[in-house]
């Protein structure tokens, strides 16, 4: 037998589960485990009670990686494409789910703390996060001024459609004058 250890991998999967009332399929949603002894053995099947007693890290990063991908208050890091499968897991495992919480952790107060604890890769997304916080927070800025422009613009299309009437109203008392001044 190898000395190698197992690596082992918790996810979610999908079973049948018969049909449907309109006649398709219907599924399940299942919890898995791969199990892996490299270099041959792969056994991958839906986890079972022992699985999850006799691996219980693996199965509690599966936990909050599920989590990290239903309950979130903010921008999730599951929908935030610069965040890669990878880092996604690296931030799962760390109980940070949303790019807001990610921009926290490199804070200014908090920066010297995380740069000690957290994978470099981390920190660079997370001062991508800094960043779209940042451009986040100017956005509203370019509303309300468009909103404050097109208020402008209305109030100047009616001074113009006043102005058009008391020109037309004064080239018609000039032209009177002009007839009488000449007769």
């Amino acid at each position: 037998m190898s000395d190698t250890p197992t690596l082992v991998r918790f996810y979610s999967g999908w079973e049948r589960d018969g049909n449907g009332p309109d006649g398709l399929p219907a599924y399940r949603q299942t919890e898995r485990v791969r199990l892996d002894r490299p270099p041959l053995l792969s056994v991958d099947r839906e986890a079972s009670e022992a699985d999850i007693l006799n691996h219980p890290e693996p199965y509690a990063l599966y936990r909050r990686t599920e989590a990290a991908r239903i309950d979130v208050h903010g921008y999730p890091l599951a929908m935030w494409p610069a965040c890669l499968p990878h880092l996604f897991e690296m931030c799962a495992a760390r109980s940070i789910h949303t790019v807001e919480q990610l921009a926290q952790l490199v804070s200014s107060k908090r920066r010297s703390e995380s740069v000690k604890s957290i994978p470099p890769e981390v920190i660079e997304i997370a001062d991508r996060a800094v960043k779209l916080i940042e451009l986040q927070s100017k956005s509203g800025q370019y509303e309300e001024l468009i909103t404050d422009l097109q208020s402008q613009v209305e109030v100047m299309k009616e001074q113009i459609t006043e102005a058009a009437h008391t020109i037309a109203s004064q080239k018609t008392m000039i032209e009177t004058l002009k007839l009488k001044a000449v007769a």
